[in-house]
């Protein structure tokens, strides 16, 4: 309720008595008790309000202002709600807010209007003129005159109602049912007046009956009630009636041409699908078929029958097109027939992802072939195309459901790429069973095939290239933004001073094209749309930027590459750059980089060779000349090998001349380290003994046969020669003492001859273990260990003898062959070396050599067969 100041501000002149009042309330009261308490809000009743009111200012002197004072103020409030029709309206929650505005539209004239709708999230509401949104319900109280509301002027000031449903339709029945049967049946008007007013309200019933029922896709023709109940004898006489009939004729007919013309509207609809097609001609056979009921009712063919008397010009047009209504029915329910044999397919293929569609087509097309050719109306080559295109307009339709451009521009590359080249293959197969069906039936039926093919596949062939711009976008994110599918890929390291230079510009690079990307992703209109002409211009402008980007790009790789001075750096490089040389512009400067790294090679492999054809190789003091040499070589070749497997484990390189050159060169370095190793092994071969195998079964020591429990030392002449040098002076101290007691002296020389022996065994151990990976293959088969387990003499000193780890072997008359080459160098280097490195470096200055060669008569050495067990 307002306070008791605006109740102050109403206006003077009610003139009634507070018996009249208070008598009036407490009906009010009895009235809204009547209704059996339908409203649940707590009203306070009249009496318990009338103590608090306070009299109001009059201007009709002092003793009527007291007298006023003494009266309370009257509640306007059960007036309206007695009146409030309202489903609802009995269980919802009245609120102070509610009073406060049912108060002020009492109060205020300037308030026109006031409406009760229950809102479906609100609840009840009270709105000072129409909500906005549209209600089922709402109760209408409209001031007539601008004055305050009281009781007594309540029935002469407001005029309140229902409406229910709809605004339009509830209005057509308000007019029709209540306003115009009223209007036409009096007589008081004037007649000219009359007759203006109803011609007029003829015209807009029609037009208000027309939209009430294009809103739900029929037509109705508005037939006037005015000359129903008239004999047509009695009608003609009245020009001004007839000539309101005629209004209505015209608008028949009217409506009826707008019917006729209605398929070339749909027909010309780009976005429409074959669905679409099968639903325009259910509607428009209800549609004429309805018209043709309507114009066989009783109220058209009077009508008819008037103007036919009436001699009206505007029959014989309308009843021509009445006709053309007919056989436009039959002709709608032809085609609904032949049409809804493609409504189960179309149906099925809504829900199918595009790879799946292509096994469907033919199908399809098939049965749009049936229709052409058993259809008496839909065989028109104008209609035919348009189905044609209506199925391409569905393809494309389900392709853009497959489609995500938000998972595009989140750099989910992968999959999006699927979905696209999916949408394009779908698109292709389309195409391509279409024209295998336009071969088929040229070959095998006389009615050629007459069809606009541009027509049926322009926005088809602009889709599939919408899709292919798409992959170029997600390509794009995956070369200058490391996207893959969701994540983004690690940044990548470069070595070197200008190292974080080159990783700055890089993220450089990426931030600009995240900004290109942002504007793309803004697009105007629909991406997927083809008939949206802005994304050729946006689509342009972020080519450009790309392109600025690949320029970018060239100049990083050629920044990188200016450090680079070893074949393996080069390789982690372009390895790095591998996925921008996808990009034709990138690949060009990837491809010279490549170029550069084989120049590379060659300049190492020239540095090798020139190293190779040395005539005397700079050997170490220590090294002797054929382990030397062979180190020396084994060195070479590792030099080689390791920057050939560097490139051969770069799959990424490009196929280029370059690269085939710098194997070949590589290969014939390879063979000619090979024959370099065959000729040092059989210059060494030479200089070999052909007894030394046997001698190597004489042991160093041997129990004396002079003098029981002792020792004698059995060292072989020609072993000494064998040995360096230093050898010498400890043989002939032992042989000195062969002829006495074992003193201390002498056993301390002993042990230190056996010690040496020892060394020397491994001497000759690690440089044939050394040295026999790197033989020509058919040397590489001796079996020393096999060898030493089969000469094997327990309780005696043969573990002592230097003996060599290998042993050559070769057929008659053929070459060299490989049978195993597994090295013992890459197992016992790391024992040997360190028990190498307590021997004097005098023990180094001449090998030790012992082999034999074992050959057939006329042959060549034939290797044994080497196995370590």
């Amino acid at each position: 309720m307002s306070s008791k100041a605006e109740k102050k501000q109403r206006p003077s002149g009610r003139g009634s008595s507070r018996a009249s009042r208070s008598g009036r309330a407490a009906q009010a009261v009895v009235a809204t008790e009547e209704q059996g308490n339908a409203l649940s809000v707590s009203e306070p009743e009249p009496q318990a309000e009338l103590p608090k009111e306070e009299p109001e200012p009059r201007l009709e002197g002092p003793q009527a202002q007291s007298e006023e004072s003494m009266e309370p103020e009257a509640d306007v409030k059960p007036l309206f709600l007695s009146r409030a029709a309202l489903t609802g309206l009995a269980d919802a929650v009245w609120t102070q807010e509610h009073d406060a505005i049912l108060e002020h539209f009492a109060q205020d004239p300037t308030e026109s209007i006031l409406t009760i709708f229950i809102d479906p999230c609100f609840g009840l509401k009270l709105d000072l003129g129409m909500p906005v949104q549209t209600q089922n319900q709402l109760v209408y109280f409209i001031r007539q005159a601008p004055v305050p509301i009281t009781r007594e002027n309540f029935e002469a000031t407001v005029q309140f109602g229902t409406v229910r449903g709809p605004y339009i339709p509830a209005l057509l029945r308000l007019v029709s049912g209540v306003f115009a049967p009223q209007i036409f049946a009096n007589t008081t008007w004037p007649e000219s007046i009359r007759n203006h007013f109803a011609s007029h309200l003829h015209k807009f019933l029609a037009c208000l009956t027309d939209t009430r029922y294009k809103l739900e896709g029929h037509t109705v023709l508005y037939i006037p009630a005015e000359a129903m109940n008239m004999k047509p004898e009695v009608v003609v006489k009245d020009k001004e009636l007839v000539q309101r009939l005629e209004t209505s004729m015209i608008h028949w007919t009217r409506q009826i041409k707008e019917v006729l013309s209605a398929q070339e509207t749909v027909e010309t609809g780009e976005n429409l699908g074959p669905l679409e097609e099968i639903e325009f001609w259910r509607n428009r056979c209800m549609d004429l078929s309805g018209i043709s009921k309507q114009l066989v009712k009783k109220g058209v063919k009077h009508v008819e029958s008037i103007l036919h008397l009436a001699k009206s010009s505007y029959l014989a047009p309308f009843m021509k097109l009445a006709q053309q209504i007919q056989d436009g029915s039959r002709q709608a329910q032809s085609n609904l027939t032949f049409l809804s044999i493609l409504k189960e397919p179309y149906q099925e293929l809504a829900f199918m992802k595009p790879k799946d569609i292509s096994s469907k087509l033919p199908k399809l097309i098939s049965l749009i072939r049936i229709i052409w050719v058993n259809s008496p109306h839909y065989n028109t080559r104008e209609r035919l195309t348009s189905l044609f295109r209506k199925m391409s307009n569905e393809i494309i339709r389900l392709c853009c459901h497959a489609i995500s451009l938000d998972r595009i521009f989140e750099g989910y590359v992968s999959s999006s790429k699927e979905d696209l080249q999916g949408c394009i293959l779908c698109c292709h197969a389309w195409k391509d069973h279409y024209l295998q069906a336009v071969q088929m039936h040229t070959e095998f039926s006389s009615r050629g095939w007459v069809l606009d093919q541009t027509s049926i596949f322009a926005q088809v062939d602009a889709f599939v290239q919408r899709c292919k711009d798409l992959i170029e976008v997600c390509d794009c994110q995956y070369h200058f933004a490391r996207w893959e599918d969701g994540k983004q890929g690690p940044l990548p390291c470069f070595f070197g001073v200008q190292g974080p230079q080159i990783t700055r510009n890089l993220l450089e690079i990426e931030d600009i094209f995240h900004k290109n990307l942002h504007m793309l992703r803004a697009v105007r209109g629909g991406i997927l749309d083809v008939k949206n002409t802005s994304w050729h211009e946006d689509y342009n402008k972020f080519r450009a930027g790309i392109k600025d980007l690949e320029v970018m790009t060239q100049n990083l790789i050629t920044s990188a590459f200016e450090l680079v001075r070893d074949v393996q750096h080069g390789v982690l490089l372009l390895d790095t750059f591998h996925r921008l040389a996808a990009r034709e512009a990138i690949k060009r400067t990837y491809d010279k980089k490549a170029v550069d790294l084989y120049m590379l090679f060659n300049s190492e492999l020239a540095l090798v060779n020139r190293e190779r054809n040395k005539k005397l190789p700079d050997l170490e003091p220590y090294m002797a000349q054929y382990s030397g040499q062979a180190r020396w070589v084994h060195i070479l070749r590792r030099r080689v090998d390791r920057v050939m497997t560097c490139l051969a484990g770069a799959h990424f390189l490009p196929h280029i001349g370059t690269g085939e050159e710098s194997v070949h060169t590589y290969q014939q370095m390879v063979q000619a380290i090979d024959e370099l190793v065959r000729k040092t092994f059989q210059e060494w071969t030479s200089t070999l003994d052909k007894d030394c195998i046997r001698r190597l079964d004489t042991p160093l020591l041997r129990i004396s046969q002079e003098k029981a429990g002792m020792l004698d030392v059995n060292f072989d002449k020609y072993r000494s020669h064998l040995a360096p040098s230093p050898h010498t002076p400890l043989l002939q101290l032992s042989q000195e003492f062969n002829s006495h007691l074992l003193t201390p002296l002498f056993i301390i020389l002993s042990l230190s001859y056996i010690t040496i022996c020892l060394l020397l065994t491994f001497y000759f151990f690690s440089f044939f273990l050394f040295v026999s990976p790197y033989l020509p293959p058919c040397y590489q088969h001796f079996n020393f260990i096999t060898y030493l387990q089969s000469k094997t003499m327990i309780g005696q000193a043969r573990w002592l003898t230097p003996v060599i780890p290998a042993l050559w072997e070769v057929e008659a008359g053929t070459s060299l062959e490989p049978r195993s080459s597994r090295p013992a160098w890459a197992t016992w280097q790391n024992s040997i070396s360190a028990k190498n490195a307590k021997i004097s470096q005098a023990w180094w200055h001449k090998p030790i050599v012992s082999a034999t060669r074992e050959g057939e008569v006329g042959g060549l050495p034939e290797p044994g067969r080497q196995r370590l067990q």
